[in-house]
């Protein structure tokens, strides 16, 4: 909280004004950075195009935020911004002509092997900037 108040030009008392615990914080920020990812036009684009679109979002907004990789080892990480992404995962792979169970092991396959193919570069991006 103290490196998140300086950033911001403010004491660390002040922050929890607004957030109660780092958790809250960890967990509101975690959702809130899934926006990042661009949400494709599943008729416009058809869904091979759209698994590839949302999952290259995906591996580059986990490569920008290290520390979300980490913190689905101890948080629940779940709030609106990542269900529009897991919204439109299900939507692709239906849209393909998966039943409804079989789009969610899909969009579970994808989601985890984009989770643990960003942990590398994750780990370099978090280490270039504690060497900075």
């Amino acid at each position: 909280m103290r490196s998140l108040a300086k950033r911001l030009g403010s004491a660390a008392t002040a922050v929890y004004w607004h957030i109660n615990t780092k958790d809250e914080l960890i967990r509101l920020a975690g959702d809130a950075i899934w926006y990042e990812i661009g949400q494709p036009d599943l008729d416009a684009t058809g869904w091979r195009t759209a698994a590839t679109i949302q999952a290259t979002g995906m591996h580059a907004m986990l490569t920008r935020h290290p520390w979300l990789g980490q913190a689905f080892d101890s948080h629940l990480m779940h709030g609106p911004g990542q269900a529009r992404h897991d919204d439109l995962s299900l939507a692709i792979y239906e849209n393909a002509g998966f039943t409804a169970a079989d789009a969610d092991r899909a969009a579970a396959t994808v989601f985890l092997f984009v989770l643990g193919s960003s942990l590398g570069p994750a780990a370099e991006v978090s280490l270039t900037r504690r060497c900075h």
